[in-house]
This record gives structure tokens, C-alpha cells and sequence, in this order.
């Protein structure tokens, strides 16, 4: 198994070098070595870099933004240590310590054998630091993420928990030499717990909380209960290396297979007479332009690497890609929220007043989620569970599915034809039962699916689809197509 090994003393240091001389070990810094290929390093360091700061600095507390994500982000991590002068550690190019000089003894939790973070009270005050934002990896959070945490605690917890973590925060604020920043973190809580004035909160889901705004309490159950089941999934990572050419052809079928399971139907010549030729078909301008506007949006890589940071950025997100997709039906309300609750057979959707609020709640349980399939899953469940425009929700949903799977850099999902009747399956048994295997197979099948079609010459693809029956109806070639994503399931737990 690969693995970080650190020379404890002179002695093992010259054994450990001798083993280097052999191939059998490699060093990655003075007294750090690993038995792993050198490809398998920046993972292995990715995933273990909680160990080389136990070695380099045995006191220190993992802190500001990393005691949250206990990951590094653009290979960067925070942690404060009983030093006078701010400093940088380099592990090669793989990674960079940031270390701070700050106190090590206070407000702190352990997260690993022999390693500590900062504790809720003090993450809180370090992400209320002022930071630089213009760096690869900014040290604090920022107030945003505060006021977004402290509902995250609140819904979990209860108040008490917030009144908790204000005393241990006014207790220690002085020995940690942040009594600024207690004083902003008193206000934020005081406002969301309605015992101050609200005009101190900016996110929407702190000022929705401190003014009791309704939401969708059993939606947000279930939201839960999905993140508590893909954490226990062990998804793949299929990644996607851009180019345009495949870029574009998987973006064509992404657009023309979004829009055939929504009724916008058209034969695939027809398709690339509007997405290649620009020409619409006759009689058909709405429907040409549903097809084409999709493809505008998911073929433009900036657009689709873009995934939100806070509650606010999600819903102008959904606002703005909603908009520019439903450009040619001016009736749809492009862009806008809806007014009148809408449903799907029985399925009642989120009301139309407690989409915002419930939309905020979530979005602190999709940030605990990691990167890839798992965001894209929970995303994509959210947004077709709030359902928050009156028509163009299921197009919307998969466009921000898979702006997550691009921003992790993997491939993204594309739903055919003959794959629809499972796929809704697998979201009405999500809905309806609280069980999300089906749901979670589904999307994991098709990524695989997707991951597995060479996208870089459009006639073999075209040809590859159709040898599959993807453009199929279910009735006429699911037999074909179940075939084909029987060889890249993936094993997942019951759930």
C-alpha cells in the first residue's frame, strides 16, 4: 500500500537514503519519503497531507479554511504554530503549508490520531479574518460562509448550539487575538437568533433564517438523506481531458438527448441542420431554438465550469442559465422564479414561496459533499426537487449536474433516449420512498456510459450510439443499451 514514511532520527534518515539509492524508496523533501510510484505521489500527499504537518510542525492546529475542508485547495494548506513570523513550506510543487503564528492550545479538536484543527468556535473567527481573495487558496472564508455555517449549525443543532459557541468564542477571543472579529461573529448571531438587528447578514439563507421565512422542511430532510448515502458510495472519478472537438460532440448529444426526454423531439439530421447548419426546422422555431439554446450553454466551457460558491450565486446561476435557455418562449418567464406550484403525476414540487429559502438550506449540505459525482447527483436531485421555473426544470437540473462534473474535471452525463424511463424511475423512487440507489446507479451508469463513447470523431460516435440504441425508445432498446452499461456499473450499497 502506498504510503508516507518520515525518518524519525539521523539513523533512519541514511537507511532511508540508502533505500532511495535502491529504488526502492523516494524522497519528496528532507526526512519525507514514500514507497509509491511517482505518478501515485500527488494523490497520495492530496490525501495524506495531514501527516507531513504532524512531521514538520507536531503542535500545530490545522486552521482557517483548511480546518473546514481538511483538504488542501490548489495544493494549499493553513495551519497556525507556536512561531513569531509568518512562513511557507514547499513539499516540492505538490503542496505549500502556509503556517501562521498564532496559539496552539485553545479551542481546538482532534481529527486524527496525534493531529488537531481549529474548533467550530474558532473557524468561525479565523474565517471572519480579512484574506487576500486574489490567491490561489484564500486563507479565510470570508463572512458569506459564516452566516451560511451558523444556519448549517442552527438546522443541525438548535440554537443552543449557536448561544455555545458564542460564550466559547467571547471566553478565548483575547488569548487567540481575534476580539474583531468576536465582535462581528456576536452581531451575525445575534441577528440570526432575532435578538439583533438583521441589517448585519448578507446571505440569503442567514436573513431567511433570522426572519423565520418558510421552506421546505421534509425536502430538506431528504436532501440529508441523500448526502448521508452518497457519502457512503465509493463513486468513480472518469476524468475529461478537453478537447474541442470531442467537447463539442459530446456537448451536441447532451443538448439533442436533454431535449428528445422533454418532448422536444426531432430526428438527429434534423439537430445538426440547427446546431451545426444554424438553420431552424420549419415550423418548429420554439423547438429549434430549445435545442440550440442547451447546446450554446453546454458547449461553452467557461459557462459550464462555473458552479456556485454560496446560496446566492446558486439561484442567480440557475436565474441566468434559465434565462438563456428559454430565450424563445417569453410565456416560460425565462429567468424567473415561479408563482404557481407545479407537479408530475402526484409529485407536488417545492411551493413556489419556499424555493429561495429551501434552495439556501441545501446548499450548505451539496458544500459538505465531495467534488465529481456525488455534487453533481445532489444537484441535480435539488434542483429537480424544487423544481423553480414553470417549465424547462429538467434541462436546468441536468445543465447544473453536469457544470459540477466539468468543474471537477470529469466527463459529463448524457441522459439518451432510451435510458429516460430509468431515469425517471430512479427520481421518482428517490422522491417518493427516500431510497437513492436507483437514482445514484442511474447517473453512475451513465457517466460510465458516457466516459465510455470516443468522442472525438462525430461519425463514430453517431455510429456508436446508434449500434447501442441509445436513440431508442425504452420499449424498442433497453434490452441493447442494458447491455452496454452492464460493463461499467460499479458496485453501491443498499440505500
Amino acid at each position: 500500500m502506498d504510503q508516507l514514511i518520515f525518518a524519525k532520527n539521523t539513523a533512519e534518515a541514511k537507511l532511508f537514503s540508502k533505500a532511495v539509492g535502491r529504488g526502492e524508496l523516494k524522497r519528496i523533501r528532507q526526512g519525507v519519503y514514500t514507497n509509491a510510484r511517482w505518478e501515485a505521489v500527488p494523490k497520495l500527499l492530496h490525501n495524506k497531507w495531514y501527516q507531513v504537518v504532524a512531521y514538520l510542525f507536531p503542535t500545530a492546529v490545522i486552521s482557517h479554511s483548511t480546518a473546514v475542508s481538511l483538504l488542501p485547495h490548489n495544493k494549499v494548506i493553513y495551519i497556525t504554530a507556536p512561531i513569531k513570523i509568518r512562513k511557507k513550506v514547499q513539499i516540492s510543487d505538490l503542496l505549500t503549508i502556509e503556517v501562521l503564528p498564532g496559539d496552539v492550545e485553545h479551542l481546538k479538536e482532534p481529527f486524527q490520531p496525534n493531529s488537531f484543527r481549529s474548533s467550530p468556535s474558532r473557524y468561525l473567527l479565523e474565517n471572519l479574518q480579512i484574506s487576500h481573495k486574489d490567491v490561489a487558496a484564500p486563507k479565510s472564508l470570508g463572512k458569506n460562509w459564516v452566516e451560511q455555517e451558523l444556519c448549517r449549525l442552527i438546522e443541525r443543532y438548535g440554537e443552543n448550539e449557536l448561544n455555545r459557541i458564542r460564550e466559547e468564542a467571547r471566553e478565548h477571543c483575547v488569548v487567540l487575538k481575534m476580539e474583531k472579529e468576536f465582535r462581528t461573529l456576536n452581531g451575525l448571531i445575534g441577528a440570526i437568533l432575532s435578538t439583533q438587528p438583521i441589517g448585519s447578514l448578507s446571505s440569503k439563507i442567514a436573513i431567511a433564517v433570522a426572519r423565520k421565512e418558510p421552506f421546505d422542511q421534509n425536502r430538506i430532510q431528504m436532501f440529508e438523506n441523500l448526502a448521508r448515502y452518497l457519502h457512503q458510495c465509493d463513486l468513480v472519478s472518469r476524468p475529461f481531458e478537453y478537447n474541442f472537438v470531442s467537447w463539442r460532440n459530446l456537448s451536441f448529444f447532451e443538448s439533442y438527448f436533454s431535449n428528445y426526454i422533454e418532448g422536444t423531439e426531432f430526428e438527429i439530421e434534423e439537430a445538426e441542420q440547427i446546431i451545426f447548419e444554424q438553420n431552424e426546422i420549419s415550423h418548429r422555431y420554439q423547438d429549434s431554438h430549445d435545442v440550440l439554446a442547451v447546446f450554446d450553454i453546454v458547449q461553452d466551457y467557461t459557462e459550464m465550469a462555473t458552479v456556485p460558491n454560496n446560496a446566492d450565486e446558486l439561484i442567480d446561476l440557475l436565474k441566468q442559465r434559465h434565462a438563456l435557455m428559454m430565450n424563445a418562449r417569453p410565456d416560460k418567464r425565462p429567468g424567473l422564479l415561479k408563482l404557481k406550484a407545479n407537479k408530475a403525476g402526484d409529485t407536488l414540487f417545492v411551493q413556489p414561496n419556499h424555493v429561495e429559502a429551501t434552495l439556501a438550506r441545501a446548499f450548505p449540505i451539496y458544500q459538505n459533499l465531495p467534488n465529481g459525482l456525488a455534487r453533481a447527483i445532489f444537484m441535480q436531485f435539488l434542483v429537480s426537487e424544487c423544481h423553480p421555473f414553470d417549465d424547462g426544470n429538467g434541462r436546468i437540473a441536468r445543465i447544473m449536474m453536469n457544470a459540477e462534473l466539468v468543474s471537477a474535471e470529469e466527463i459529463k452525463i448524457i441522459v439518451p433516449t432510451v435510458h429516460r424511463d430509468s431515469y425517471l424511475n430512479g427520481l421518482r423512487a428517490a422522491t417518493r420512498t427516500n431510497r437513492f440507489r436507483t437514482m445514484t446507479k442511474v447517473f453512475s451508469d451513465l457517466q460510465g456510459y458516457t466516459h465510455s463513447i470516443e468522442w472525438a470523431d462525430y461519425s463514430e460516435a453517431r455510429i456508436t450510439l446508434e449500434a447501442h440504441f441509445a436513440h431508442k425508445l425504452p420499449d424498442f432498446g433497453v434490452a441493447v443499451f442494458n447491455r452496454e452499461i452492464s460493463k461499467v456499473r460499479i458496485e453501491l450499497p443498499a440505500g
